[in-house]
């Protein structure tokens, strides 16, 4: 049928829609400015990898802490003021954090895993409310084109951040650190302003009319409904260990670039960089794409991915080594882009915040964890063997889907292709 093949960019003809994206797009242009400056700073002023991991575990724990609650929230209230809130509390800690960076105080570890955990906090509300909002501001015959055009905004955003701090921060480092530093927080805080502006613009999101209930009642019924479906059950087991075995990679990517790569911040955000161009090709081609079987494509998609992490353990050329990260980039859209369509399609929206929630909770609830080991591990194994662990457990946790026959069957409504 010819709408079947409208363009992913289509989508934007419907104007709530476009302002979500709009709104995305300075945002995660912002997060990609400041994402590989923090992760770097946080190695660099310890001179150890282990707080990187700390670092990242502070940043992923609200997810386990508060996720519960954040689907409930986008189950009960206005999806627009959520969203809303959330970037502009997210602009608020950055700035008191640029105050920190002034003051002279940002170099303290506890101030460092402060801020972390403070912005994640205050951002584990806005992605439920998202994520339950599309369905409502796209139409139901393009809700793949929009999954696609907004994984390959994200992607294509942070890779023009990545590529800004790639030139403009790493001049900026070797002349002023402090600067540096300053600048990546003020850009990202001005960049959930921006976001906020256009969340502003929206329409009012309320999800269906229910009676009220105390959250916790609220979030185990959403884990009843979970429960009650095998389909998902299997699918966020196996998404916890999959992000169980990719929480601490970052560990090894600032690890490597320290014994491998020289060490500068301008060859940490080139290789996610490359990483990123290849998750804005993999998600545009997927707008195009007809995933008929989600399960097979999280499998093919996301088991693939890590064999070039794999292929990264011997691998000392930095243009090799981004090649690698253009691989795994590609593959990943592959497997998230159909899955994510299949919950918005198949979950009611009384309950899609809440299986948002349970999914976050336990699928990146595992992170802290594996961030919190990541430094440890490459004390113990070293950085090579490292890279060989976290490959092999990402393709077998997703091979394991092929085990459970529900969730290998599972298809897409043909409405949303």
């Amino acid at each position: 049928m010819r709408h079947n093949r409208l363009p992913m960019f289509a989508v934007l003809r419907h104007i709530p829609f476009r302002n979500l994206w709009l709104g995305q797009a300075i945002s995660e242009a912002g997060n990609a400015f400041y994402f590989v400056t923090f992760m770097f700073m946080a190695g660099k002023l310890t001179n150890s990898s282990a707080t990187v991991g700390y670092v990242g575990a502070a940043e992923t724990l609200p997810f386990l802490l508060l996720g519960p609650y954040a689907g409930v929230v986008a189950d009960r209230f206005d999806r627009r003021q959520i969203m809303l809130l959330s970037d502009l509390g997210s602009a608020l800690v950055l700035l008191l954090f640029g105050a920190c960076v002034l003051l002279g105080i940002a170099s303290s570890i506890p101030v460092l895993l402060a801020v972390a955990f403070a912005l994640s906090a205050v951002r584990v509300f806005f992605n439920p409310a998202k994520t339950a909002a599309i369905p409502d501001l796209a139409p139901p015959d393009q809700l793949v084109a929009a999954n696609a055009l907004s994984s390959a905004t994200r992607n294509f955003m942070q890779m023009a951040g990545l590529g800004a701090s790639a030139g403009i921060l790493a001049a900026l480092y070797a002349l002023y650190p402090t600067g540096f530093f300053l600048g990546a927080v003020i850009v990202n805080a001005l960049s959930f302003l921006g976001s906020a502006y256009y969340v502003w613009l929206l329409p009012t999101l309320l999800p269906p009319e229910k009676e009220p209930a105390h959250p916790w009642t609220e979030f185990t019924q959403g884990l009843d409904y979970v429960k009650g479906r095998r389909d998902l059950v299997v699918l966020i087991l196996l998404l916890a260990l999959f992000r169980l075995f990719v929480a601490p990679f970052w560990v090894f990517y600032y690890a490597a670039n320290e014994a491998w790569f020289g060490g500068k911040p301008s060859t940490l955000a080139f290789f996610e960089f490359s990483f990123v161009v290849g998750m804005v090709i993999g998600s545009a081609l997927m707008g195009r794409a007809k995933p008929k079987r989600p399960a097979i494509w999280f499998i093919v998609g996301l088991g693939l991915s890590g064999l070039p992490v794999i292929a990264m353990a011997y691998t000392r050329d930095i243009v090799a080594f981004s090649l690698w990260n253009f691989a795994c980039g590609i593959l990943i859209p592959v497997g998230d882009i159909p899955l994510a369509t299949y919950l918005q399609q198949s979950v009611p929206s009384t309950y899609r915040g809440r299986v948002s929630s349970v999914e976050g909770t336990f699928a990146t609830g595992v992170m802290p964890i594996g961030m919190g080991l990541g430094g440890r591990i490459q004390e113990a194994i070293g950085t090579l063997m490292g890279f060989v662990l976290i490959g092999l457990g990402m393709t077998g946790s997703c091979l394991l889907g092929l085990l459970d026959r529900t969730f290998r069957r599972i298809r897409l409504d043909p409405s949303a292709l």
